[in-house]
Order: structure tokens, then sequence, then C-alpha cells
């Protein structure tokens, strides 16, 4: 699997040099799109790495000692920190406003997107959660762990879902450079490219790319199936 996904990553690198030996004046936004393919490939393997890795089966190997870095509950809460506990009602209080937004956000992901043809985004891809199974960790901890994925990989997953709204209805780039994207950003239309507007937006509707990415992603992980990780998390 690993040396499939390299020969993907070199098909991908020697696709880039052909396109740069092409024209000296590649327009700055090919390079974007160039190095965002770069970024997926890299992921990708290692993605296949840490995979093979089996993670899990080292942390059972290692969980004994692993445990010498544990503190009690009883140290997490005292000495009494009062900048802490007068923050608690509002960090715990959160979860209710923040379950409130998810169900609306699914309630509009599973509608709208059937509407609109949308491939729809994988929860599974997004909401993660493994920190409770270390053992340097004690329960209050792994608590505190588990409500911290909980809402950043809530805020992930409707971030994928606004930028493929986005793609649909809006996908033009800002004038001004953003640090920060979606994933369908870098594939928008460019702010001053008002000739080619409308006919790149009608092929931006058509989400074939992201449909063939699922595809190929549900494959890589039907080879993970004999790595420990995989069982593992199904278990969990």
């Amino acid at each position: 699997m690993i040396n499939k996904t390299k020969q993907e990553l070199l098909a991908r690198l020697k696709k880039i040099q052909e396109a740069l030996s092409k024209t000296k004046d590649i327009e700055l936004k090919k390079l974007s799109e160039f190095g965002d393919e770069v970024v997926n490939a890299f992921e990708r393997a290692m993605t296949a790495l840490d995979a093979k890795t089996n993670v899990l089966t080292e942390l059972k190997a290692r969980r004994e000692k692993m445990k010498q870095w544990k503190i009690s509950s009883f140290k997490s809460f005292f000495p009494i920190n009062l900048r802490y506990l007068f923050s608690m009602p509002f960090i715990y209080g959160m979860i209710i406003p923040g379950i409130i937004f998810h169900i609306c956000l699914e309630i509009y992901h599973r509608v709208a997107f059937r509407f609109y043809g949308i491939p729809r985004v994988r929860s599974r891809d997004y909401f993660v959660y493994d920190r409770h199974l270390l053992p340097y960790l004690n329960w209050f901890e792994k608590i505190n762990c588990v409500y911290c994925s909980y809402f950043n990989n809530l805020l992930r997953f409707a971030t994928e879902i606004s930028g493929r709204t986005e793609r649909y209805w809006c996908p033009i780039k800002y004038a001004r450079r953003m640090n920060t994207t979606h994933s369908q950003y870098h594939k928008f239309v460019d702010y001053l490219d008002a000739p080619h507007f409308r006919e790149k937006w009608e092929e931006l509707r058509d989400f074939s790319d992201i449909k063939t990415e699922d595809k190929k992603e549900k494959k890589t992980n039907e080879n993970y199936e004999d790595c420990d990780f995989t069982h593992k998390s199904k278990q969990e």
C-alpha cells in the first residue's frame, strides 16, 4: 500500500515538473493548485505510514511504562485555581449551544446536500476519539480530552460542509490572500476572472472529483482491515 502511495506521489510530482517546463510565465494560482496536490499526496502517504505503524499495538506494549506519568485526579483539582474555577461554567456550558448547532448542521447537511447533489461529508473522517485510551491520563483529563475533541472535530466538520456549500453557491476567491482556507477554496474562480466565472461556476457544481476521492479513500481504508489500529477503533 505504501509503495502504491509513493508511486502516486511521484506521478503527481512528475506532472508538476512537466507543467512547469511548459511555460516560464505560470500563474500563481497554478502554483497554488500544484502545491495543494503535493500536500494532499504527502498526507495520503503519511496516512498509510501511520496505519502501518499500528499505534494502538505500540500503546498496548508501552501501557505499563506510560502509567508512571499518570497523576491522581485529586491533583487535577487541588490546589484550586480560581481562574479555572470561575471559567468552568463558560467552558462546559458551551455543550448546550454546541449540541443545538450540531443538530441544526446535520439537518441542513442531510437535507440540502441531497437537493443540491453535493456529496455528503463523512462524519467518521472528522469525529475521532482515541485520546481516552492513553494510560497516562486520569479520568478527569480523559473527559476533558473527549470534550475538546468533540468541539474541535465539530468545527472541522462544519467547515467542510460550509466549504462545499460555498463551492456550490459562491466559488469566488477573495481579493485578499487567505492564509487558512477550507479544502475547496483552491478550486474557486479568481477574483477578477469575470469572463470565465459563469462557465467555471457551472463546472464546480460537478462534484465528481470529491466522489472519486471518496471512492479512493474507501478502497484505501479497506486495505487497512488487517491493521490493529483499524480493528481496535471499530471495537472502541
